[in-house]
């Protein structure tokens, strides 16, 4: 003050009202040489509380998609019982759990009237809690939860190649709404190895969290398997979501043959050895072969053979990582019917990998 209005200009202001009791009551409110009467009625009226505290109104935050339940109470603040024949709230996604109306609130007495909001989308939501002649205003504001990078958990804590591995993911604590993320795979070695995949065939696959939960989901299956390939080297693992990343690396150590299969068969005159397996090393160099009789004596000492070249030409040109198929074949001069089984070794730099006895039919 003062304040000067311009023609048809308006400036607005408060008159607040605070009665100490029940009852009517006027006032007169003067604006230069006018006056204007003001009357009220005031009613006894309910308290909203929450944990026995009065409050005038309530704000609260609440994630996208989640329940939320205020622990309101109604209480009668007189020392005369409070006759209540109205109690109800209107707002989106609220709701009010109530005494049967009408009730009656003995001097100092509260009754729980919780209320529950279900969010929905993001923004504000109002809601007017109506308690006799009390309007107790609510504010929601719904956010949208953004999900934290979620804990690897490995099923084997030293995963190693020729492996179907099981990864899950965790959060530490339970999602606020639901979300989304990515699991990556990143391999670094010698040779790159496209066997290394999801279960999806990729080295990216999506993963869920449900409002309310700590595990991830892999297109609602618990856990994902990774295809740990056959080439030594560093797989990195990447849990993303919108607020980060959680890295776990593994080593996969170079390390001897390992054989899936192999066979010994007889083809005429001719005895041939099959072997399926891998080299992580990519660098397998010899084969010892032995021949026994069908009593299990020795024929002949011990045959080797280096064919670290065709190995090393084999690799360069394979896409199939660490993975070889080896055929050797064995002329025989004379009864080849004799020769009962195959004892086979094969070696690369880090060791030599013997096999059981092959049997030949």
């Amino acid at each position: 003050m003062p304040v000067t209005l311009s023609p048809n200009q308006s400036h607005e202001f408060t008159v607040r009202f605070s009665p100490g009791a029940e009852g009517s009551y006027s006032a007169t409110l003067t604006i230069n040489t006018t006056t204007a009467l003001i009357r009220a009625n005031a009613l006894p009226a309910p308290s909203i509380l929450i944990g026995g505290t009065p409050i005038p109104s309530m704000q609260v935050d609440v994630a996208a998609g989640q329940t939320l339940t205020i622990p309101l109470e109604i209480g009668n603040p007189y020392s005369v019982p409070l006759a209540i024949d109205e109690l109800s709230v209107v707002g989106s996604g609220f709701t009010l759990s109530a005494p049967t109306l009408p009730f009656t609130l003995a001097p100092g007495a509260a009754l729980p009237i919780p209320v529950t909001l279900t969010a929905g989308a993001e923004g504000e939501v109002p809601a007017v809690l109506t308690a006799g002649p009390r309007r107790f205003n609510i504010v929601a504001s719904i956010f949208r939860p953004q999900l934290s990078p979620p804990k690897i958990v490995p099923g084997d804590a030293a995963p190693h190649n020729g492996q179907q591995w099981k990864i899950r993911l965790q959060l530490a604590e339970p999602a606020l709404g639901p979300g989304t993320g990515t699991l990556r795979a990143t391999f670094t070695g010698t040779n790159e190895d496209p066997a290394i995949v999801f279960a999806n065939g990729a080295r990216e696959i999506k993963f869920d969290i449900a409002a309310g939960s700590r595990d991830a989901t892999f297109n609602g299956s618990s856990e994902t398997v990774l295809q740990t390939g056959t080439t030594a080297g560093t797989l990195r693992l990447d849990a993303i979501t919108e607020t980060g990343t959680t890295t776990e690396t593994y080593r996969f150590e170079p390390g001897p043959v390992v054989v899936d299969e192999a066979t010994a068969r007889r083809n005429g005159s001719t005895l041939e050895v099959d072997i399926l397996g891998f080299d992580n090393t990519r660098g397998a160099g010899s084969l010892n072969f032995r021949f026994f009789d069908r009593s299990g004596n020795a024929l002949g000492g011990v045959i080797t053979t280096t064919p670290a070249d065709q190995f090393k030409a084999f690799f360069e040109q394979s896409t199939l990582g660490g993975v070889f198929r080896l055929r050797a074949a064995f002329p025989v001069t004379g009864d080849a019917t004799i020769v009962g089984s195959v004892l086979v070794e094969i070696a690369n730099a880090v060791g030599r990998t013997g096999l059981q006895r092959l049997t030949i039919p």
